[in-house]
């Protein structure tokens, strides 16, 4: 009887422990790579991922999960509307890669330049070049962006609302090892002469997107709904980067979507 409650007993501190690490997984699994409110276009930052190196905040690969490679990303993005231009290429927010945001993109996330139209690549083994597109994002608000990977697809959340999905037509998404570089000034022109696998209207960078980005944090697991908007009430940090207490913009409009800018 004696080795029946035992067991019984083992079983309950087991599901007790399950329980416990998955209300606490968001704190358990997140890395912060930018705790405070940035402006984008003050300084660009590299987030180092070698865990050798002094300030590494590394973003650990997925591991072990069921539905494949999963991860998340989640932040809170201002876009200034001084940011826009003619010319039709992109504003870089941040990637995952190599400095010269090229190839390595996973993912890459960028403003285009020439609307107000989010663009966020994932590298897969299959190319480089995947990307998806939120159209008609706000300007001059603070908007909660969550980018999820899961079951060969990535999934964009606006606000808390699935807003877009890419899938990766049954090829695996490709992650890397590479730092995180965050407001690059950097500037890249790529066409279809010099790199076959870019679009027709090819790869141009025109250096960084003006306005600000806050809380930028990494999950090694796809969050679910319930988490996406707990992280979505945590608001944009009060605190700035550069010291200096600037008045922060107010914080979301659920009617965004329904708003055309």
């Amino acid at each position: 009887m004696s080795i029946v409650w035992v067991f019984l007993t083992y079983l309950a501190l087991i599901f007790v422990e399950l329980i416990y690490k998955y209300i606490n997984r968001l704190s358990i699994n997140r890395t912060v790579l930018l705790p405070k409110t940035y402006i984008t276009d003050d300084k660009s930052v590299t987030v180092p991922q070698n865990p050798n190196v002094i300030g590494a905040k590394t973003a650990n690969v997925s591991d072990n999960e069921r539905s494949g490679i999963e991860f998340s990303y989640s932040f809170y993005l201002y876009v200034h509307p001084s940011t826009f231009r003619q010319e039709l290429g992109l504003l870089h927010i941040f990637h995952k890669g190599y400095s010269n945001q090229f190839p390595l993109l996973a993912p890459g996330v960028y403003m285009r330049s020439d609307t107000n139209t989010l663009r966020i690549y994932m590298n897969s083994f299959k190319t480089w070049n995947n990307f998806v597109e939120v159209d008609n994002f706000p300007v001059q608000k603070w908007v909660h962006v969550v980018i999820v990977c899961k079951n060969s697809a990535l999934e964009i959340f606006i606000n808390g609302n699935l807003s877009r999905k890419m899938s990766f037509d049954g090829y695996s998404p490709y992650q890397n090892y590479q730092d995180v570089c965050c407001f690059s000034n950097r500037i890249l022109h790529l066409t279809q002469a010099t790199i076959p696998s870019a679009d027709i209207d090819g790869f141009h960078v025109f250096g960084v997107m003006k306005g600000m980005l806050s809380r930028l944090n990494y999950f090694n697991y796809a969050v679910c709904y319930a988490e996406i908007q707990k992280l979505m009430n945590e608001g944009p940090s009060s605190e700035m980067d550069s010291g200096i207490m600037n008045n922060v913009p107010p914080y979301l409009d659920d009617t965004w979507w329904a708003q055309r800018y």
